[in-house]
């Protein structure tokens, strides 16, 4: 979470950011929900919908996303073709124990490409350690950690304003 956070307090001032810390109530994803869907996953779905791009803040666990950030990205990634995920900028930003996310950051690329994405690849904010590096409310004493992520948002920003 601080890591979004610190995203959000450095984002260019073009940028407003919703932190959406209720898509951890998503259940997991089931086709068979898609009749009627739960509240949480219509939220999600217009969120994603109302959004010119997305930040997504995913730890690494055992060289993937968490089950949460993965489980978010598949019930935006529905129905398969139509779906309010596709056509979207997305900003990963990352930490992990080791690698600080780098495998699971190479692994969701391809995925959120293959869903009609533009990911943002430059910089890999992929921070090693970040639990222990970035306080809970964005804030690091790592200068190098702060430009970093600063430098992704503005390369998100370039992104959004150049056509495509």
């Amino acid at each position: 979470m601080g890591l979004l956070r610190m995203a959000q307090r450095l984002a260019p001032s073009e940028f407003s950011i919703e932190i959406a810390t209720w898509a951890a109530e998503l259940p997991l994803y089931n086709s068979d929900l898609e009749p009627d869907l739960p509240g949480v996953a219509k939220r999600w779905r217009s969120a994603v919908v109302a959004a010119d791009a997305l930040i997504l803040g995913i730890p690494e666990y055992n060289h993937g996303p968490s089950a949460h950030g993965k489980n978010a990205i598949d019930w935006a990634s529905r129905p398969y073709g139509s779906h309010e995920l596709m056509g979207k900028k997305i900003a990963v930003l990352s930490s992990g124990e080791r690698g600080g996310g780098r495998h699971m950051q190479a692994w969701l690329a391809p995925i959120l490409t293959s869903l009609g994405n533009t990911v943002i690849d430059e910089p890999l904010v992929a921070i090693v350690d970040g639990a222990s590096r970035i306080s809970v409310d964005g804030l690091t004493n790592d200068p190098e950690i702060t430009e970093l992520v600063a430098s992704k948002m503005r390369h998100l920003l370039e992104a959004l304003q150049s056509p495509d």
